[in-house]
């Protein structure tokens, strides 16, 4: 195989094995809890329910990292975007905070 040829293949390789930031993506271990949470919130004026998967951090719990997309919600003051971008602040309520994949019984 040619140099140049030979170089863009291992491009194209690293492009699919090293995706973002040249790390490999992390794979869930067993007895890990999942990385990621499922926010649902509700608000009146709001059709249906707002679902948010946000990352949790390692020290933080489902619950803590959506009581902080509540609190943004809540706060008319907050510019962050959540519930696909929805203006309706004040009001909302937090139905559920649980391990993505959960489900709620």
């Amino acid at each position: 195989m040619k140099p140049v040829l030979r170089t863009a293949v291992a491009i194209l390789v690293a492009c699919f094995v090293f995706p973002l930031g040249g790390q490999p993506a992390a794979r869930a271990t067993a007895g890990e809890p999942p990385s990621r949470a499922t926010c649902i919130l509700t608000h009146v004026a709001y059709a249906g329910k707002c679902t948010e998967t946000p990352a949790v951090p390692g020290d933080s719990t489902p619950r803590q990292v959506c009581e902080s997309i509540l609190a943004c919600l809540n706060n008319v003051a907050c510019t962050k975007t959540y519930c696909l971008a929805t203006t309706i602040r004040q009001g909302w309520k937090l139905e559920s905070a649980e391990w993505k994949g959960e489900s709620a019984e």
